[in-house]
């Protein structure tokens, strides 16, 4: 197992992200369990509010990355399907599902921005984690019509939204607020954007919405109830971090007051402007991140 192991690494590198055990004494990232606490907040999530237990539900894993939580659902009884974008990501992740026997894991190597349910099918539970934020404003909220078009149960994000939205996206003739992040430098070779496995696919630039918009962007995409989770806790998460649990039910109709079935439901309102110094700071970030990154397009071109 080990020899297997290092003979993935020299090909494509060693895992970034995911720690799963191969094997007795043998680690994906050398027992290194730094995102247990959110592992273990999704599948409590999945749990505790879908419909079926775990062993009987279908699973999308959307970016899966290197599997961690496809095969944790997997482990589980589960039936997986995990999208991907990177091949190398997606070797690290065959080699665990190989060597743990998960039978009822599919992985696919895929661009999210195609889902289909008529290519995809359906599923009880959809992840959307830490995905989102690397879509630019052109794909975020279509994205999310995506994503409730394959979801029939709960669909669980988990993403950054932004905390000073100075920007205005129209989508569907609905207003988002929000702001944009540099995901690579537009110099950058398809390449050296395959490589930088914690950024987007190929968009240079990504849309990180206002909590508000987020929610307007769920209900909007179809979503009826969504709810933020807040335990099983995830120590040392940021203001701007959030695991939302969107559900795809049908909209009620009120019968006590059947006269407000004609208004719908309201949107979230914004939050009140963030003071300047609070927006400066992602500017100055976006500003340092630019000029780094355009360095190393630089030096890597020569």
């Amino acid at each position: 197992m080990d020899a297997r192991k290092r003979a993935l690494v020299e090909r494509y590198g060693a895992w970034t992200a995911h720690d799963v055990q191969l094997a007795e004494g043998v680690w994906t990232r050398d027992h290194a369990p730094g995102d247990a606490p959110r592992l273990r907040r999704v599948l409590q999530l999945a749990s505790d509010l879908a419909a079926k237990p775990v062993e009987q539900l279908r699973v999308l894993d959307l970016g899966c990355l290197e599997g961690q939580y496809a095969i944790e659902f997997a482990l589980h009884g589960a039936e997986v399907v995990g999208i991907e974008g990177r091949e190398a990501n997606l070797a690290k992740a065959r080699l665990a599902k190989e060597v743990l026997g998960l039978e009822r894991l599919e992985l696919i190597q895929d661009d999210v921005r195609r889902l289909d349910p008529e290519v995809h099918g359906s599923f009880d539970v959809v992840l959307c984690l830490g995905l989102l934020y690397h879509l630019d404003a052109t794909d975020v909220f279509g994205f999310l019509a995506r994503l409730r078009s394959v979801c029939h149960g709960l669909a669980v994000v988990d993403t950054h939204v932004c905390l000073a939205g100075r920007r205005t996206y129209e989508h569907d003739g609905q207003s988002y607020r929000g702001l944009t992040f540099v995901e690579h430098s537009r110099r950058a070779s398809g390449s050296e954007r395959e490589a930088s496995r914690w950024a987007s696919l190929d968009n240079s630039e990504s849309f990180w919405p206002t909590r508000a918009s987020l929610l307007n962007g769920l209900q909007h995409a179809g979503f009826t109830s969504v709810l933020q989770c807040e335990v099983p806790v995830v120590p040392g998460v940021p203001r701007d971090r959030v695991t939302m649990v969107a559900t795809a039910g049908e909209p009620v109709e009120l019968r006590a007051v059947p006269s407000a079935n004609a208004v719908g439901a309201a949107a979230v309102p914004e939050a009140p402007r963030i003071p300047p110094f609070i927006q400066n700071q992602s500017r100055v970030f976006n500003l340092l991140k630019r000029a780094v990154l355009d360095v190393r397009a630089r030096r890597s071109s020569r």
